[in-house]
């Protein structure tokens, strides 16, 4: 089993994840570093089609309007919350 990543703010925003974040929703980026920041977060992974095209969304369990990724494979959203240590709950 491998151990949550210890983030601070710096480290995290030096990740991959975050980078491209910024990149795409700029206006979003401090409450999703914010999140991701969070000892235990809770994320859902859905599959939606809500922008237009199919793809798995990486949701936030207390907040599920906040997508915190959106990829095009179930098997890729899984890996990113494990690599950033979000606890996957549905």
């Amino acid at each position: 089993m491998t151990t949550k990543p210890t983030w601070t703010q710096e480290t995290l925003e030096q990740t991959p994840w975050a980078k491209e974040f910024k990149k795409e929703a700029p206006v979003s980026y401090a409450t999703a570093i914010r999140y991701a920041l969070e000892d235990r977060l809770e994320v859902i992974i859905e599959h939606t089609t809500e922008s237009g095209e199919p793809q798995w969304v990486i949701r936030v369990l207390e907040d599920p309007s906040f997508w915190m990724d959106a990829v095009p494979t179930k098997a890729a959203a899984v890996q990113i919350s494990r690599e950033m240590g979000w606890k996957i709950v549905r």
